[in-house]
Protein backbone atom coordinates (compact mmCIF):
# COMPACT_ATOMS: atom_id res chain seq x y z
CA UNK A 1 0.00 0.00 0.00
CA UNK A 2 2.81 2.40 0.92
CA UNK A 3 4.54 1.66 -2.39
CA UNK A 4 1.35 2.34 -4.29
CA UNK A 5 0.86 5.75 -2.63
CA UNK A 6 4.51 6.62 -3.25
CA UNK A 7 4.18 5.58 -6.88
CA UNK A 8 1.01 7.67 -7.35
CA UNK A 9 2.65 10.71 -5.74
CA UNK A 10 5.72 10.24 -7.94
CA UNK A 11 3.57 10.03 -11.08
CA UNK A 12 1.58 13.09 -10.07
CA UNK A 13 4.77 15.08 -9.48
CA UNK A 14 6.11 13.94 -12.86
CA UNK A 15 2.94 15.05 -14.63
CA UNK A 16 3.01 18.46 -12.89
CA UNK A 17 6.67 19.01 -13.80
CA UNK A 18 6.02 17.98 -17.41
CA UNK A 19 2.98 20.26 -17.65
CA UNK A 20 4.95 23.23 -16.36
CA UNK A 21 7.70 22.48 -18.88
CA UNK A 22 5.14 22.62 -21.72
CA UNK A 23 3.87 26.01 -20.61
CA UNK A 24 5.73 28.58 -22.65
CA UNK A 25 6.73 31.84 -21.02
CA UNK A 26 5.94 35.13 -22.75
CA UNK A 27 7.20 38.63 -21.98
CA UNK A 28 5.35 41.87 -22.68
CA UNK A 29 7.23 43.80 -25.37
CA UNK A 30 5.15 46.98 -25.48
CA UNK A 31 4.93 49.74 -22.87
CA UNK A 32 1.82 48.08 -21.50
CA UNK A 33 -0.49 45.21 -22.39
CA UNK A 34 -4.11 44.69 -21.43
CA UNK A 35 -5.34 41.27 -20.38
CA UNK A 36 -8.79 40.82 -21.88
CA UNK A 37 -11.61 38.57 -20.61
CA UNK A 38 -12.10 37.15 -24.12
CA UNK A 39 -10.24 37.07 -27.42
CA UNK A 40 -11.29 40.55 -28.50
CA UNK A 41 -10.13 44.10 -27.85
CA UNK A 42 -13.78 44.90 -27.21
CA UNK A 43 -13.93 42.46 -24.26
CA UNK A 44 -13.76 43.64 -20.64
CA UNK A 45 -10.22 44.36 -19.40
CA UNK A 46 -9.10 42.09 -16.54
CA UNK A 47 -5.92 44.02 -15.90
CA UNK A 48 -2.94 45.78 -17.40
CA UNK A 49 0.75 44.94 -17.12
CA UNK A 50 3.93 46.73 -18.11
CA UNK A 51 6.85 46.00 -20.38
CA UNK A 52 8.82 42.93 -19.33
CA UNK A 53 5.97 41.29 -17.38
CA UNK A 54 6.30 37.50 -17.64
CA UNK A 55 3.29 35.32 -18.39
CA UNK A 56 3.12 31.53 -18.45
CA UNK A 57 0.99 30.51 -21.38
CA UNK A 58 -2.07 28.32 -20.83
CA UNK A 59 -2.44 27.87 -24.57
CA UNK A 60 -3.10 29.78 -27.73
CA UNK A 61 -6.39 30.75 -29.34
CA UNK A 62 -5.94 32.31 -32.78
CA UNK A 63 -3.80 35.41 -32.39
CA UNK A 64 -4.27 35.46 -28.60
CA UNK A 65 -2.23 33.90 -25.78
CA UNK A 66 -4.26 32.48 -22.88
CA UNK A 67 -2.77 33.59 -19.54
CA UNK A 68 -3.57 34.01 -15.86
CA UNK A 69 -3.44 37.38 -14.11
CA UNK A 70 -4.34 37.79 -10.44
CA UNK A 71 -6.05 34.40 -10.40
CA UNK A 72 -8.21 35.20 -13.44
CA UNK A 73 -7.84 33.59 -16.85
CA UNK A 74 -7.63 36.03 -19.73
CA UNK A 75 -6.06 36.70 -23.11
CA UNK A 76 -3.22 38.88 -24.38
CA UNK A 77 -2.76 39.76 -28.05
CA UNK A 78 0.18 37.76 -29.38
CA UNK A 79 1.55 40.89 -31.09
CA UNK A 80 2.25 42.39 -27.66
CA UNK A 81 4.30 39.50 -26.28
CA UNK A 82 7.33 37.42 -27.20
CA UNK A 83 9.06 34.33 -25.79
CA UNK A 84 12.15 36.52 -25.23
CA UNK A 85 12.55 39.28 -22.62
CA UNK A 86 12.38 42.79 -24.10
CA UNK A 87 15.54 44.69 -24.93
CA UNK A 88 16.24 47.91 -23.07
CA UNK A 89 15.83 50.53 -25.77
CA UNK A 90 15.56 54.22 -24.92
CA UNK A 91 12.17 55.70 -25.74
CA UNK A 92 11.87 59.00 -27.58
CA UNK A 93 8.94 60.12 -25.43
CA UNK A 94 8.28 58.68 -22.02
CA UNK A 95 4.83 58.62 -20.46
CA UNK A 96 6.01 60.41 -17.30
CA UNK A 97 7.54 63.43 -19.06
CA UNK A 98 5.56 66.50 -18.13
CA UNK A 99 6.58 68.88 -20.93
CA UNK A 100 4.08 67.41 -23.39
CA UNK A 101 0.78 69.26 -23.52
CA UNK A 102 -2.09 67.26 -22.08
CA UNK A 103 -4.15 67.39 -25.26
CA UNK A 104 -1.46 65.70 -27.35
CA UNK A 105 -1.42 61.96 -27.73
CA UNK A 106 1.92 60.73 -26.46
CA UNK A 107 2.22 57.49 -28.39
CA UNK A 108 0.33 55.09 -30.58
CA UNK A 109 -1.70 52.36 -28.93
CA UNK A 110 0.25 49.37 -27.69
CA UNK A 111 -1.35 47.14 -30.29
CA UNK A 112 -0.46 49.55 -33.11
CA UNK A 113 3.11 49.96 -31.86
CA UNK A 114 3.69 46.24 -31.55
CA UNK A 115 2.14 45.55 -34.94
CA UNK A 116 4.30 48.21 -36.56
CA UNK A 117 7.44 46.92 -34.89
CA UNK A 118 6.83 43.38 -36.06
CA UNK A 119 5.31 44.28 -39.42
CA UNK A 120 2.05 42.82 -40.61
CA UNK A 121 2.11 40.53 -43.58
CA UNK A 122 -0.83 40.61 -45.95
CA UNK A 123 -2.05 37.38 -44.32
CA UNK A 124 -1.85 39.02 -40.87
CA UNK A 125 -3.81 42.01 -42.18
CA UNK A 126 -6.54 39.73 -43.53
CA UNK A 127 -6.76 37.89 -40.20
CA UNK A 128 -6.78 41.11 -38.17
CA UNK A 129 -9.45 42.55 -40.46
CA UNK A 130 -11.65 39.51 -39.99
CA UNK A 131 -11.14 39.25 -36.22
CA UNK A 132 -11.43 42.91 -35.25
CA UNK A 133 -13.38 44.38 -38.18
CA UNK A 134 -10.44 46.56 -39.30
CA UNK A 135 -11.09 48.10 -42.70
CA UNK A 136 -7.69 48.18 -44.42
CA UNK A 137 -9.27 49.10 -47.76
CA UNK A 138 -10.66 52.29 -46.26
CA UNK A 139 -7.27 53.00 -44.67
CA UNK A 140 -5.51 52.56 -48.01
CA UNK A 141 -8.07 54.88 -49.63
CA UNK A 142 -7.38 57.55 -46.98
CA UNK A 143 -3.62 57.14 -47.37
CA UNK A 144 -3.92 57.56 -51.16
CA UNK A 145 -5.92 60.79 -50.84
CA UNK A 146 -3.87 63.85 -51.78
CA UNK A 147 -4.49 67.57 -51.50
CA UNK A 148 -2.55 70.12 -53.54
CA UNK A 149 -0.98 73.15 -51.91
CA UNK A 150 -3.35 75.38 -53.92
CA UNK A 151 -6.34 73.52 -52.45
CA UNK A 152 -4.91 73.95 -48.94
CA UNK A 153 -4.34 77.66 -49.48
CA UNK A 154 -7.84 78.17 -50.83
CA UNK A 155 -9.30 76.23 -47.89
CA UNK A 156 -7.29 78.28 -45.38
CA UNK A 157 -8.59 81.47 -46.97
CA UNK A 158 -12.13 80.29 -46.32
CA UNK A 159 -13.04 79.16 -49.82
CA UNK A 160 -13.91 75.70 -50.98
CA UNK A 161 -11.55 73.91 -53.37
Amino acid sequence: MKQRVTFILFMLATVLVAASAWAEDYYVQSVKAKVMAQTSFKAPVLGEVGKGYKFSSLGRQGSWIKVTLNGKTGYVASLLVSPHPPLDKPAVIRAHEGDISQGVRRRASTYTSAAAARGLTSEDRKRASAEEEIDYKALEKMEAFTVSSDEVTKFMEGGRP
